[in-house]
């Protein structure tokens, strides 16, 4: 299957979220986010489930600041699941070190992440669960 533009709008999406993750970057982060984001990150670090709007994006990345957490996420894969959703393939890294498979699936609408579910688990789990359709 050759690869669309819009495929690669979404890779590129995926990318500079986790970039942005990584250098705690709250505007990089919020420039990539839909005003009714809903995000849901692993229990690694945030005192809620899910954090809504870029409020509860602010929110989740003082928690992240706050806790002192030091990991970071290395990516292995993104690629779009259909025309709207990425899955972004990764490893939790502390201290240079794997410590963890994860996963982020996110839906983008008009060039911003809506919706994103991170998972501490690997592609063939996440297929079992039945969450890349």
């Amino acid at each position: 299957m050759a690869t669309t533009e819009h495929q690669v709008q979404l890779t590129r999406i995926g990318e500079e979220f986790i970039g942005a993750f990584n250098l705690r970057d709250a505007a990089g982060l919020l420039a990539l986010a839909h005003e009714d984001i809903e995000f849901h990150p692993t229990m690694l670090v945030g005192s809620k489930r899910v954090y809504k709007g870029h409020d509860g994006l602010r929110s989740w990345l003082a928690d992240l600041l706050d806790s002192d957490a030091k990991h970071q996420v290395r990516v292995r894969e993104i690629r779009a699941l259909d025309d709207e959703r990425l899955i972004v393939l990764s490893e939790v890294l502390l201290d240079g070190e794997t410590i963890s498979p994860s996963a982020m699936i996110a839906t983008v609408r008009e060039g911003k992440i809506v919706n994103a579910r991170a998972y501490l688990s690997d592609e063939a789990t996440l297929a079992e669960l039945d969450l890349l359709r």
